[in-house]
C-alpha cells in the first residue's frame, strides 16, 4: 500500500512505491493561495494559515496561535497541501496532521475541527452543504459545513491524495488504488456500474469537459473518461508521471507531466498538437491568465505561452528560483503563485511581471522578459503518443 513515502519527506526519486508503512519525519506542504471579500489566504508557514487584506498587504491573522484540541493537545498541522477552499464566510482546509478545520474568514476564529483518521494531502472542496475531503486512510468523507458532523463516507482500496471534483450532483474521485470513483454528491453512493480502473496509481484531480474527465496517473497516462458511463475514451502516454490537474479549453487539454513537459491534446482523441519543456518536473496546475497560458516547473521557471501554439509569449520564462509545487490562483489579469517557504508571488502575464508580495517586508519584483513573440520553444508533433517512453526518472520533484 502507498503510505506517503519519501514524496512527502523529500520528494526525491518522484514518489517510490514501497510495500511498508512508511512514515514522514518533517512534512511541511505546498497548499496555494485562495481568494475572498479581498482576504487571500496562504500557507504562510508549515504549520500555519493566514489571511492577508489583498489590498493593504496586512496579515490579518494566522492559525493556529495557541490553541488546542479538545483533548488538551496543542494543534500542529505539520503541513497543508491542498488549496483551502473558501465559502459562505468560512475557510475549509485539511492538514497533514489528520484534522480539517472551519475558520471565520474575517477573524480566523475556529468554527470546528473533525478527524479524519489519516493525513490530509488533497484540497477541502465545499458545494451544496457539504465539505468533501479525502485522507490517507483509504477514505473520501462527506462533512457538515456548519458543524463537520460526517454525512456519509466512502472507502478505496488504498489512500485518497487527489482534490475532489463535484459537478452535477457527483463526486468524482481518484484514489492510489488506481481507481477512479464517481459517487453520489449526496449518499456516497456509486454511480457507474464499476469503478475506471487505470494502471497506475492515481493522485491527481480530475478535471471535466463536455462529458469527458481527464485524470493522469503514475503509469505516466494521461487518461479520457466517459463521465457518464466510467468507460476510457482515450489515453496518452508521457515519459513521466502525471500530477498536476489538467486544464481544458475549448478543444484542447493542457497537461503537465513530471518529465517536465506541458502537453496540448486534442480532447476528442487525444492526439498531441504541441509540447513545452520547461526542463523541471510540472506539478502545479496551467491556468489560463487572459489570452495566455502560464505553466510552473518545480525549479520556479514560469513560461507564459500562445495556448494554440505552444510558442513563448515572454522573450524568455522568468525564473523565480523558488520551489513551485501549489496550485495557482487566477484573479482577473493576474495569477498568485505560492512558493514553498510562504513566499507570494503575483504574476502578470500582460506586463510580463513577477513581483513577490511585501506580506512582511518590501516587495520584491523579479527580473521581467521583455514582452515579444519570442523563440518557438514548443515541438509539434503529428502522433498522440510518444515514439518511446523511458521508467519513471529519479528527477528530484521537491522538498516538503
Amino acid at each position: 500500500m502507498w503510505r506517503l513515502p519519501l514524496l512527502l519527506a523529500a520528494l526525491t526519486a518522484i514518489l517510490l512505491l514501497t510495500t511498508g508503512c512508511v512514515s514522514v519525519a518533517q512534512p511541511s506542504g505546498w497548499a496555494g493561495p485562495s481568494l475572498a471579500d479581498g482576504r487571500l489566504v496562504i500557507h504562510s508557514q508549515r504549520d500555519k494559515l493566514a489571511a492577508v487584506d489583498i489590498e493593504s498587504l496586512q496579515v490579518v491573522w494566522e492559525f493556529p496561535t495557541g490553541q488546542k484540541h479538545g483533548d488538551g493537545t496543542k494543534f500542529n498541522l505539520q503541513g497543508i497541501y491542498g488549496n483551502p477552499a473558501i465559502a459562505d464566510g468560512a475557510v475549509y482546509f485539511g492538514a497533514y496532521d489528520g484534522w480539517v478545520y472551519a475558520l471565520d474568514l474575517a477573524s480566523g476564529q475556529l468554527k470546528w475541527e473533525a478527524n479524519v483518521g489519516g493525513h490530509v494531502i488533497g484540497g477541502v472542496v465545499v458545494v451544496e452543504g457539504y465539505v468533501y475531503v479525502g485522507s490517507s486512510n483509504n477514505e473520501l468523507y462527506a462533512l457538515d459545513p456548519a458543524t463537520g458532523a460526517q454525512r456519509w463516507r466512502f472507502s478505496a482500496g488504498d489512500d485518497i491524495w487527489a482534490t475532489p471534483l463535484v459537478d452535477g450532483g457527483v463526486v468524482y474521485v481518484a484514489s492510489m488504488d488506481k481507481n477512479l470513483y464517481a459517487l453520489d454528491a449526496a449518499d456516497g453512493s456509486q454511480r457507474w456500474p464499476k469503478a475506471f480502473a487505470a494502471d497506475g496509481a492515481l493522485a491527481s484531480t480530475p478535471a471535466l469537459a463536455d462529458g469527458t474527465l481527464l485524470v493522469g496517473g503514475f503509469d505516466r497516462r494521461l487518461y479520457a473518461v466517459d463521465a457518464a458511463s466510467g468507460e476510457e475514451r482515450w489515453s496518452f502516454k508521457a515519459d513521466n508521471w502525471f500530477w498536476a490537474q489538467p486544464l481544458v479549453v475549448g478543444d484542447t487539454v493542457y497537461a503537465g507531466s513530471l518529465d517536465g513537459n506541458l502537453y496540448a491534446l486534442a480532447l476528442a482523441d487525444g492526439e498531441r498538437r504541441w509540447s513545452y519543456d520547461l526542463q523541471a518536473p510540472v506539478r502545479a496546475a496551467p491556468v489560463m491568465v487572459g489570452d495566455s497560458l502560464l505553466v510552473a516547473g518545480r525549479q520556479g521557471r514560469l513560461a507564459a505561452l500562445n495556448p494554440a501554439s505552444g510558442e513563448l509569449v515572454w522573450a524568455l520564462p522568468i525564473e523565480l528560483a523558488k520551489t513551485l509545487l501549489a496550485d495557482p490562483l487566477v484573479e482577473g489579469d493576474v495569477a498568485y503563485f505560492s512558493a514553498q517557504g510562504g513566499d507570494i508571488y503575483k504574476v502578470s502575464p500582460k506586463e510580463g511581471s513577477a513581483v513577490r508580495l511585501a506580506l512582511f517586508e518590501p516587495a520584491t519584483p523579479v527580473a521581467s522578459p521583455t514582452l515579444a513573440p519570442g523563440t518557438p520553444a514548443s515541438t509539434p508533433v503529428p502522433s498522440p503518443t510518444p515514439s518511446s517512453a523511458v521508467e519513471p526518472s529519479s528527477t528530484q520533484v521537491g522538498t516538503p
